[in-house]
């Protein structure tokens, strides 16, 4: 599918997702006062606010609420927003405030069943509550494979299995039931973070010791069964398969390995640039540069361990004199555009 070809403003404006405060029409003026004239590509959501030393509200209070706010920020917005979120179950809800939806069961107790039926249960459920409220891309389902239990993830209850190829079958119900409803899920979080003892939220994270291959074999798996639009990048730090740069900012993890050597042609969303993994050790335009020549799509914000009112307007403005120096191509940044447009396309959005 083809697409016509805007300036370049508006294709880098489409590479940014970012979160923002507040729940109603007046943090949205807010919000929108701080963007580029182009807009952006897109917004998380979250249901409380980390941001600061007391935990509070953030977007999701209730379900009319919730309605009214993702139509509301569609409404500003000449190419429609990809308005993502993390509904994974368990402890990562971010509907739990909606009382319909405050007591669902984790990935990891899914995988427990492994029943085919409960899964698509569960993935028709999941998609369905997210479509109600105007939601059109989940960052889940989650491929890390439960090989440590000490690992945060698995700690977490946030993995389904340790077999690949169990979970691969069952993500591929979960990916197909929400595309099903025009929402985007992407698998999270590459290469594998499901042998990672540290948190990137927090800290560089070196899995070289831990990881294994098989790590690979969901989206392996996902990719040949061609259902996997979207994949999101880890933070690990893996001498394995790069000595120099974690996941989210390696060429070789990304270029050689996932889309060349895998043939991923989705799209690829980087983890939180502002956890500690990332933001501790490099500049955010260094990061850019490199997340950029890696294949990075969308820089997804979550503006949540920090908030930063200017993150939207500073990345536009940082990719923007990337360009104008020569640190990035004009070929990467119409090539992000051409899939995100697509994955636009896909979900009836344009």
């Amino acid at each position: 599918m083809k697409f016509s070809i805007p300036n370049v403003e508006t294709m880098i404006s489409q590479m940014i997702m970012v979160g923002l405060k507040g729940s109603d029409k007046k943090s949205i003026s807010i919000f929108l006062d701080s963007l580029p004239k182009c807009g952006i590509g897109g917004v998380i959501l979250y249901d409380e606010d980390i941001s600061s030393s007391k935990v509070t509200e953030r977007n999701i209070i209730n379900s009319s609420q919730l309605k009214s706010f993702t139509s509301n920020l569609q409404s500003h917005f000449n190419i429609p927003l990809l308005i993502g979120i993390d509904q994974e179950g368990g402890n990562v809800n971010r509907l739990k405030k909606i009382k319909k939806y405050n007591n669902i069961k984790s990935w990891h107790e899914i995988g427990k069943y492994n029943d085919i039926n409960r899964t698509k249960t569960f993935a028709q459920n999941t998609a369905k509550a997210l479509s109600e409220h105007g939601i059109n891309i989940n960052f889940a389902p989650v491929l890390d494979l439960s090989i440590n239990a000490t690992s945060i993830i698995a700690k977490k209850g946030r993995c389904f299995s340790r077999n690949p190829k169990q979970l691969a079958e069952h993500s591929k119900i979960f990916i197909e039931e929400h595309l099903s409803n025009k929402i985007l899920a992407i698998g999270k979080h590459f290469p594998g973070q499901g042998s990672a003892i540290a948190d990137t939220h927090y800290s560089m994270t070196d899995s070289t010791n831990e990881w294994s291959i098989n790590e690979l074999l969901p989206y392996e798996l996902l990719i040949k069964e061609k259902c996997l639009h979207g994949i999101m990048t880890s933070h690990i730090y893996n001498l394995n398969l790069d000595s120099k740069y974690p996941a989210t900012l390696s060429s070789k993890i990304l270029n050689e390995l996932l889309r060349q050597k895998m043939n991923f042609s989705g799209i690829i969303i980087s983890d939180d640039p502002q956890m500690k993994a990332i933001s501790d050790h490099y500049e955010l335009k260094e990061s850019l540069s490199l997340m950029i020549n890696a294949g990075i799509d969308i820089f997804c914000f979550g503006n949540n361990l920090i908030y930063n009112p200017d993150i939207a307007m500073t990345t536009y403005r940082s990719i923007k004199e990337l360009l104008d120096k020569n640190k990035i191509k004009y070929e990467s940044i119409l090539r992000s555009y051409q899939r995100i447009m697509k994955v636009k396309s896909l979900l009836k959005l344009i």
